[in-house]
């Protein structure tokens, strides 16, 4: 590494050192959650509209329903991996209550969208008039 870069690097060092931890790993799992909704909705408007909206809601509730997770270090985790964790280590509770927020959250945005798609369809359109200009010959 070249002399003059070295202190940039030192800097950038310390700056990411002084972040906390937890701080990065939610900002991390956001952005990659959006990234993924982002592409999936790529995907999404090429499918019927009602299939698209309801894969992108599940993947939505998959990916982004929080829950508290146990232990010491208990904080905000996905609800999924609280439904993996009860699977693998077989507690019918953990698996019952993560899958009760994932199937709230989908229930809750279908709901949204049910009424979302009745406003935009009862907002009338509007129309562009074209007046033709007549020609004095």
């Amino acid at each position: 590494m070249r002399e003059d870069q070295t202190g940039i690097w030192a800097n950038l060092e310390s700056l990411i050192n002084s972040i906390p931890e937890d701080s990065i790993a939610i900002t991390v799992y956001i952005l990659g959650s959006l990234i993924i909704l982002w592409c999936w909705y790529g995907i999404a408007k090429r499918l019927p509209a009602l299939l698209g909206s309801i894969t992108w809601i599940i993947i939505f509730a998959i990916l982004l329903t929080p829950t508290i997770s146990a232990g010491p270090n208990s904080g905000i985790a996905p609800a999924f991996f609280g439904l993996v964790f009860g699977v693998l280590t077989k507690d019918s509770t953990l698996v019952w209550s993560n899958l009760s927020l994932i199937s709230f959250v989908i229930g809750l945005a279908m709901v949204v969208g049910y009424f979302w798609s009745k406003f935009k369809v009862s907002k009338p359109a509007q129309s562009i008039k074209v007046e033709k200009k007549t020609s004095p010959l």
